[in-house]
């Protein structure tokens, strides 16, 4: 994806998680600047924490254990960005690259929203962006 292309999914991806009162005020260099790339096995990583897990109190014991079905709907819903997608998030174990662990009980996040702890995994591909974003008022 050339430079200009990462520059528009952020720009559409600001646009849209704007609508959401506590991202109102997220704009697409805020945006660049608080998040990583993360590999597809962490994309599902933080979507197993987006969907099962708590940002004040780490993810669940069950989280950490790999379940086949969850793994599979999970997968599904990545899925639909395609194979050559890239993963972006602001939960600060992205700084550790290919090992990172997003399913540890502690963790910082270059936090977003105004007024809540907030975890995000957006996922581009040339012609689709995936928003997966959870909030918890701390």
């Amino acid at each position: 994806m050339s430079h200009k292309k990462d520059d528009d999914c952020y720009q559409v991806a600001s646009e849209l998680v704007r609508e959401h009162a506590a991202l109102h005020n997220v704009d697409a260099s805020g945006l660049r600047d608080s998040v990583m790339e993360v590999s597809r096995k962490g994309a599902l990583d933080l979507a197993t924490l987006i969907s099962t897990g708590s940002l004040l109190y780490g993810p669940r014991y069950s989280a950490q254990q790999r379940d086949h079905e969850r793994d599979s709907c999970l997968s599904d819903v990545l899925d639909p960005v395609g194979e050559g997608a890239r993963y972006f998030t602001n939960h600060g174990e992205a700084e550790e690259g290919d090992d990172a662990n997003f399913l540890a009980s502690g963790y910082h996040v270059n936090a977003l929203a105004e007024t809540a702890l907030d975890v995000c995994l957006i996922g581009v591909s040339h012609d689709s962006i995936l928003i997966l974003w959870r909030f918890e008022d701390d």
